[in-house]
């Protein structure tokens, strides 16, 4: 089977880059380290070979991370540690804009 995905090195900076065979659309791998870059290149090429085991992995890896407890939703991102005194009365805006 083809490689999708090819890793190159460039001569100015050193920078490895992994490209899309089919597109030839090119992208920075962000490292001068040839381990990593070679392991974001078998995870690209993994990608393309095996969609729905990948979908299972990710799933494995969310389930391990944070359980369902720890968090309630996106309320806990929208919270804030001040009162709801803070907030201006909107009676202020209505005399604000008789005057």
């Amino acid at each position: 089977m083809k490689r999708r995905y090819i890793l190159y090195r460039r001569k100015r900076g050193g920078m490895f880059y992994i490209e899309d065979t089919e597109t030839r659309k090119q992208e920075s791998t962000g490292t001068r380290n040839r381990a990593e870059a070679t392991s974001l290149l078998n995870a690209s090429n993994e990608s393309v070979r095996q969609p729905q085991l990948n979908l299972h992995l990710a799933k494995v890896y969310l389930a391990g991370t944070d359980s369902p407890s720890q968090y309630d939703g996106l309320s806990s991102v929208n919270r804030t540690d001040k009162p709801a005194a803070w907030m201006p009365s909107p009676a202020i805006f209505l005399f604000r804009r008789l005057a």
